[in-house]
């Protein structure tokens, strides 16, 4: 692993860089609701929150900086994915269970050395599941046009996205962005198969004219119908103090409790949608399972996809999960953007250097080539993880996630030092070497030492601010 050093001071380095003082950071530049009443939809669509700005180096593209040929890419079948069937599929039974009675055996010993991350109230901390009901049809328990006696509403694309965004970020979503399905291209990015019960296949995904969604699970498929031709993307932030912590129960909770307050959102604006006269298909699981969540981010604008196939945002980095609905209100479509993610990780590599498990590929460049694995997509140019070791560490060791500690774009959006290292990154991708032994030199791994300190912390509500 390559080692960087500096003769500068961290005070000098700053100095340097025009940073001694306290800036203002992004948060600044993130909309926010005040004070301000709100009175009824067209005062909610007029706010900050229906509307995200994005920082002036951040540029839209025509196409996304991760090569797509959509010819070659196909519907994909959840079920081949590492949390579904994938990882038994991968190593075969016997390894398979291994991985999960050293879990177990690891948890145990664990809790009982009081190590620091994994003492059981931190197992607590992870464990405190709640799960709303996700369904693909939503609760269905809003009123409808109908019910009330009104027509439905009806709106511009332009006047339907503020609405969505303005609800969504009201409800606790960081980003939120569109994506149109067009059979040739996006609509690809809808799983073949949804989720099943365990390890076993779901229904199918049959994208049809109809007028109708239905849900059929019972006779092995669901319906989306043709006119639903547009995917609200959104993502939920991680808190920044889990997120430091890889490697331990109270890391891993970052990753849970987005999932469990997902669960809710979801439910919220399928019933929103319902009562404006519109459908809203979701995921019938507590996890992703209705399509490829990095592809709709990144077709909707959200961000880049950079080494590890997650989504990096100009504002969070990879500190955020992404999800998704489909609908048959019409939204405006957004466009990739382009902030130099794609470039900086092929100098940086410090997630690939940093992986426990070694299953991040250290290539400078992508590749189409995906080894005819059956877990793997056809038609991107990426780099590919080595998944099954992947998430068989994860499993494990009851929780990884190194990789979105040590990222440089991890750092606390808030610090002026990410202002000038990204605008740098996206305008000046010469400098890029620099920027990794930098972040090397200021943070080094990027890892809290110490996870039982977390609990002795003030922490912000919902542990960023």
């Amino acid at each position: 692993m390559a080692k960087y050093h500096s003769t500068l001071s961290r005070r000098e380095f700053l100095r340097t860089l025009g940073l001694g003082g306290t800036g203002a950071g992004l948060s600044a530049l993130l909309p926010h609701i005040g004070n301000m009443p709100v009175r009824d939809l067209d005062e909610m669509m007029a706010l900050p929150i229906a509307s995200m700005k994005r920082p002036s180096w951040v540029k839209t593209a025509d196409k996304p900086t991760v090569e797509i040929d959509w010819p070659q890419v196909q519907r994909f079948d959840y079920h081949h994915v590492m949390w579904a069937s994938g990882l038994r599929r991968a190593l075969g039974n016997e390894q398979y269970d291994k991985v999960f009675i050293d879990a177990r055996v690891n948890r145990r010993l664990w809790i009982s050395e009081n190590r620091p991350g994994s003492r059981l109230q931190d197992v607590a901390l992870k464990e405190a599941n709640h799960w709303a009901p996700v369904s693909f049809l939503g609760p269905q328990t809003s009123p409808t046009p109908e019910s009330l006696q009104v027509p439905r509403y009806e709106g511009s694309p332009e006047e339907n996205g503020r609405l969505i965004t303005a609800f969504m970020r009201l409800h606790g979503a960081s980003h939120v962005g569109f994506v149109q399905l067009e059979t040739d291209t996006t609509e690809k990015l809808i799983y073949a198969y949804d989720t099943g019960a365990g390890e076993a296949q779901g229904p199918r995904l049959d994208i049809i004219d109809s007028n109708f969604a239905l849900d059929q699970t019972a006779e092995g498929y669901r319906v989306i119908p043709k006119k639903a031709r547009w995917v609200i993307v959104y993502t939920m932030r991680m808190a920044d103090e889990l997120m430091k912590r890889p490697i331990t129960e109270v890391g891993d909770r970052s990753h849970y409790y987005m999932y469990n307050l997902k669960s809710l959102l979801q439910g919220q604006l399928q019933n929103f949608l319902r009562t404006l006269g519109y459908m809203c298909l979701g995921e019938a699981s507590n996890f992703n399972a209705l399509g490829v969540h990095t592809g709709f981010a990144v077709m909707a604008g959200i961000g880049e996809m950079c080494r590890i196939g997650h989504v990096i945002t100009p504002e969070y980095g990879i500190q955020q999960r992404v999800q998704m609905v489909i609908t048959d209100l019409p939204l405006p479509p957004g466009s990739p953007v382009d902030f130099g993610v794609m470039n900086f990780c092929r100098t940086c590599k410090k997630c690939a250097d940093y992986c426990p498990a070694r299953a991040i590929n250290p290539a400078t460049e992508p590749t189409w080539d995906n080894d005819g694995l059956f877990y793997r997509a056809t038609g991107v140019k990426r780099w590919w993880l080595n998944e099954p070791l992947c998430n068989a560490y994860i499993r494990r060791v009851n929780g990884c996630a190194t990789c979105f500690a040590v990222c440089p774009f991890s750092k606390r959006h808030n610090m002026s030092y990410n202002e000038v290292f990204r605008r740098s990154v996206a305008t000046n991708p010469v400098l890029n070497p620099f920027w990794r032994r930098a972040d090397d030199f200021l943070f080094g791994d990027g890892i809290h030492g110490d996870a039982n300190k977390f609990w002795e912390m003030d922490l912000p509500p919902w542990g960023y601010d």
